[in-house]
């Protein structure tokens, strides 16, 4: 058997090799820990906004959120008051919709909470008393963004609920 001579430099440049890639494992794992710091961070983010959103609704102090959301879905015709808070939680949702779709592009978030995002966004442009709202806001928007909710579908609104 023929011993094989290494010289110290190649001992040198070999241990170089696996501290480089030693590093570059560090950084990879750096990255993910911040893309998860990045996610959470987005998530709390979004809490925050539905919880102002729940607060404006507490501030009037007549009605809740869940009590005008049941009046919407059921097609039940709201009070001056209710129809409001509706259209601006409509605008507040086009508004936290265009930084969701934003958000996903750039892959802060998750595929599963952006299917759930878009078909709530769907869901409320459906709704008569705050359609002709999202159709405005979405006027603002990119026409990539405006072409994920259908606001030109021809649905059927007793013109009480709509106005």
């Amino acid at each position: 058997m023929k011993k094989i001579k290494i010289s110290f430099d190649a001992w040198v440049q070999l241990l170089g090799m696996v501290g480089v890639l030693g590093g570059l494992v560090f950084v990879g794992l750096e990255m993910q820990q911040s893309q998860t710091i990045a996610l959470a961070a987005q998530q709390q983010s979004r809490t925050e906004n539905f919880i102002n959103i729940l607060n404006s609704f507490n501030e009037s102090g007549d009605t809740s959120f869940y009590q005008v959301q049941m009046k919407l879905e059921q097609g039940q015709a709201l009070t001056p008051q209710e129809r409001m808070l509706a259209q601006n939680f409509a605008q507040q949702a086009v508004w936290i919709f265009e930084n969701d779709f934003i958000q996903y592009n750039t892959g802060l978030m998750d595929e599963n909470v952006w299917k759930a995002k878009l078909a709530s966004i769907r869901n409320i442009s459906e709704r008569c008393a705050v359609r002709e709202v999202i159709k405005y806001a979405l006027g603002f928007m990119t026409s990539e963004l405006q072409g994920l909710v259908d606001t030109t579908e021809d649905l059927k609104c007793d013109d009480a609920l709509t106005q």
